[in-house]
């Protein structure tokens, strides 16, 4: 039965796939050959190569019928898409395998997901285990659900219960996961000497305004200065737009309690979500999925086969509970990038990807314009020390935004990523903000207006 529901998926992406160009698709930040993609999974460094799995509707353009898709990568910018790693196809995970992550142990590739079940109208969430010796084909574990509702603290809700997250710590294995009672969100831990027996440990965060009624997708994980960061995504309800946010402290071991130092707000912008972090080479770097929520079905409706991608790789790291974060770029020193300065009137031209990195910033009344001749633009001016404005003004929406810089004092780095139809910007290594974005046509120009110039490097991509 797996096998039939794995073949079903994978032979309908190769007929589908079409020798055509897509001008709105991505460059240099994963998307799915054709269907709808949405959390990040399963984030690992595994057999040489960094693997990144995702939720995966390979049928449509819109969310359904969620499959794990599986892609590979040796610098985190260049993909390989690899078949379809697991489908729906057990009593515990009928209507969908939803998200979860990766853990080795003893050479052998674990994956823990929520499979998600509605029966006459009932939603029930379990966590399960799929492992694999070549992280390629997976075997679903014979003894699933490993956790399911008998471990739940009283009054947890087994409908929204998901997303576990899976890390090892003084010889035993742990997972957080995103839970829901009496209305607001928890995340809860448990924890195993193999990865198939699991018992509750602890709430490990509750009754905090910023957990929303649901704290999807919790990450923990160890910082280099020996303290834990927590990231949680948060359906706040009543409207408001959902926040990712990084919670920093410490972990008392013996009560297995978080001991909250801070909580910071993770990006920015308005279409960041549902991120996973993974050690890379000593590094923490964190993927996230971008979407915009006004535009969700824009793609499938202009007649695009494909539908959502995720954020460029980014590099996390904590000190003195100041957060700090700038896109990954893993390309080797030879890798071609050039130096520019912009003068005002005097536009670099760009074809709808560029990568921009500046270790001088804007002066405070400078402005930078990326646009096309279509009218689409997005215009950023630095209003003041502490305080930058974001305009844009695209054919299919306008969006206004303050970015707030914490510490000015820091040297003014600045860098700016557009592909095609994603914007990504980082400031003093400190703002960060993403965007999803859909001109009418390809952005060829960059501009600046100001007092003096723009110098920067501008990669080839």
């Amino acid at each position: 039965m797996t096998e039939t529901k794995l073949l079903q998926a994978n032979n309908f992406i190769s007929k589908q796939l079409l020798d055509r160009a897509d001008w709105r698709k991505p460059l240099y930040h994963f998307s799915a050959p054709v269907g709808w993609i949405n959390d990040p999974n399963g984030l690992i460094f595994f057999q040489n190569k960094c693997h990144l799995f995702y939720q995966y509707n390979p049928y449509s353009t819109q969310w359904d019928d969620m499959h794990w898709g599986h892609a590979v990568s040796n610098d985190l910018l260049h993909w390989e898409n690899l078949p379809v790693a697991l489908a729906p196809d057990h009593d515990y995970d009928k209507s969908g395998v939803f998200s979860g992550s990766a853990i080795e142990k003893d050479g052998r590739l674990y994956l823990m997901y929520t499979g998600h079940v509605v029966d006459q109208g009932i939603v029930t969430e379990t966590q399960n285990i799929a492992y694999s010796d070549d992280g390629i084909h997976f075997q679903k574990y014979a003894g699933n659900p490993v956790i399911d509702a008998r471990q739940l603290p009283t009054g947890s809700l087994t409908s929204d219960f998901r997303d576990p997250k899976l890390f090892a710590y003084n010889d035993r294995y742990y997972a957080v996961v995103a839970s829901a009672k009496d209305g607001h969100g928890q995340i809860l831990l448990f924890q195993s000497e193999d990865l198939l027996q699991w018992r509750f440990t602890s709430t490990l965060l509750d009754s905090r305004p910023e957990l929303g009624i649901m704290a999807e997708c919790p990450d923990l994980f160890q910082t280099s200065n020996g303290h834990w960061g927590l990231v949680f995504s948060a359906i706040i309800g009543d409207g408001q737009p959902n926040v990712v946010h990084l919670a920093s402290g410490d972990i008392n071991w013996e009560t297995a309690t978080f001991d909250l130092a801070k909580i910071s707000v993770l990006d920015q912008g308005p279409d960041f979500y549902a991120p996973q972090s993974f050690a890379y080479h000593g590094k923490r770097i964190l993927i996230p999925w971008l979407r915009n929520d006004r535009l969700l079905d824009f793609l499938g409706k202009q007649g695009h086969t494909w539908n959502g991608q995720m954020g460029i790789p980014r590099q996390l790291s904590i000190v003195n509970d100041v957060l700090y974060q700038e896109p990954f770029l893993d390309l080797p020193a030879s890798y071609d990038n050039q130096s520019f300065v912009i003068e005002t009137k005097k536009p670099v031209a760009f074809a709808g990807k560029i990568i921009i990195s500046s270790n001088s910033g804007l002066l405070t009344g400078d402005e930078l314009i990326f646009d096309n001749d279509s009218g689409d633009s997005i215009r950023l001016k630095r209003q003041s020390l502490t305080r930058y404005e974001l305009n844009l003004h695209l054919a299919t929406f306008t969006h206004q935004q303050e970015l707030t810089i914490a510490d000015p004092v820091r040297i003014q780095k600045l860098d700016i990523l557009i592909d095609n139809s994603s914007l990504e910007i980082f400031i003093n290594q400190q703002v960060a903000a993403s965007f999803v974005i859909y001109p009418k046509s390809a952005l060829q120009r960059m501009s600046y207006q100001g007092s003096s110039c723009f110098i920067g490097r501008k990669f080839k991509l």
